[in-house]
């Protein structure tokens, strides 16, 4: 009998610990989720144009009011100036007031600091922790605003903040995905019987404990180690059987559960990759495949890079509306990824500008794909019953040194635009001389 007890307890205690492994991974891939998607936020050149250099509650709702509150379940959005104090609050989709203290407590301060802490002109990074109280409890990220161009950062005194609430409703919902049952918020330690994980807010204040109580595999299958034990050989021969049997439905069960938390982190790894609006890549991207293709032998004619900038997409936007300028954006998406093959890249880079990366492409591929494209985004496109007319001009680079292809491809972009929109232009060194020549005006739209 004793060591049916003694054995007993050592299933179960592997039992706790295993669910406790399970957990803390799960939370781990929350924060690094919420820190992605901050990073993405905050290092990013329209954020640092609406809301540091002006506030614009127009984009403010368009970026975060919907999307964030339904989507990526972001309850709080704070920014915060150069002196600390709040410069705008977005709760629960609405432009609010906020009392941040009582919603809180003083963790957020010390947030807000270690995000400060970013090196100057540097990409920033991201300081994520819990913080509130056991009551209104929250996982937040906080992010040094910062704009990037080709070669450098420029880092602002403005701190952006998400807060994601962990509440009843997200306690269940993880209690189901990752076999944790009876998930919840306790004041009090875990008894024997369950698992649990220390509540530790990022300023080091202990709130109290994640309990749940998870199958127990020794307390299952002690009634039947002790019928074993009585009835001798025959008990022992099926209570054997049973253990083995339920020792392997609980191995297969954790192995289940840490197989479903890796799917789930690929699925944040890429979506953090991704434009929320047109799926295709994002910044981030594009630095990555740039990166790739240091180890990549070029072609004769180099690397290959398309630049794709929208004509008189400001005045669909402005005489139409948002919503209009997202179909535009959707229809310019679909035509672009129509254009090139599996191993090229369509990237967009920000507002109504695109990027392709060619894998291994020759110049004549390359050139008439520009073509293609100013033609086809010259046409009149009908959409959701409309008619409505834009452009493109495309900018083009070629070089054998991946990092040179953005700001290459972007000056001749913009020689383009000064030939009067709806231009093919390629790259040359002698396109510099003339970067500060005004650009000639665009015709309206029809």
């Amino acid at each position: 009998m004793a060591f049916v007890s003694f054995l007993s307890w050592r299933l179960d205690r592997y039992s706790i610990r295993s669910s406790e492994n399970i957990f803390t991974a799960m939370l781990d891939d929350r924060s690094d989720s919420l820190a992605e998607i901050t990073l993405e936020y905050g290092y990013w050149n329209d954020a640092v144009d609406n809301l540091v250099d002006s506030l614009d509650l127009t984009w403010v709702r368009e970026t975060f009011v919907d999307y964030m509150q339904d989507e990526l379940n972001i309850e709080g959005i704070h920014l915060f100036d150069g002196k600390n104090q709040p410069r705008i609050h977005v709760i629960e989709g609405k432009i609010a007031d906020a009392d941040l203290h009582t919603r809180y407590g003083p963790s957020l301060s010390v947030l807000v600091a270690d995000a400060r802490n970013t090196a100057k002109n540097e990409a920033p990074v991201p300081a994520t922790g819990l913080v509130g109280t056991l009551e209104k409890l929250y996982l937040a990220s906080a992010v040094l605003l910062t704009s990037y161009k080709e070669d450098s950062d420029t880092s602002t005194d403005h701190v952006l903040v998400f807060a994601r609430p962990v509440n009843a409703p997200i306690l269940t919902e993880v209690a189901e995905k990752y076999h944790l049952p009876g998930l919840m918020l306790s004041s009090l330690p875990p008894a024997f019987w369950q698992a649990g994980f220390d509540i530790e807010t990022v300023d080091r204040r202990h709130l109290g404990f994640f309990v749940w109580s998870p199958e127990l595999a020794g307390f299952r299958i002690l009634p039947l180690l002790v019928i074993g034990v009585l009835v001798v050989y025959i008990g022992m021969f099926f209570s054997a059987r049973t253990f083995f049997r339920r020792a392997t439905e609980t191995v297969h069960a954790l192995a289940a559960a840490k197989h479903q938390a890796e799917k789930v982190k690929d699925l944040l790894a890429s979506q953090v990759r991704s434009d929320p609006l047109t799926g295709l890549g994002n910044r981030r991207l594009l630095d990555e495949n740039l990166a790739l293709l240091q180890d990549v032998k070029p072609l004769a004619d180099g690397h290959a890079l398309l630049y794709v900038d929208l004509d008189r997409f400001k005045d669909i936007n402005d005489t139409y509306g948002h919503e209009t300028g997202d179909l535009v954006l959707l229809y310019v998406a679909e035509a672009l990824s129509g254009l090139v093959n599996v191993d090229d890249t369509v990237v967009r880079l920000g507002g109504d500008e695109f990027v392709i990366v060619f894998g291994r492409a020759r110049r004549e591929r390359v050139l008439s794909t520009g073509r293609a494209i100013v033609e086809q985004l010259s046409r009149p496109v009908n959409l959701d019953g409309a008619t409505y007319t834009f452009g493109a001009s495309v900018g083009i680079a070629f070089s054998e040194n991946p990092s040179d292809l953005l700001r290459k491809a972007d000056v001749a972009l913009y020689s383009a635009k000064r030939r009067g929109r709806a231009q093919v232009a390629v790259y040359s060194a002698d396109l510099l001389d003339f970067r500060n020549v005004p650009m000639q005006s665009a015709a309206q739209p029809s």
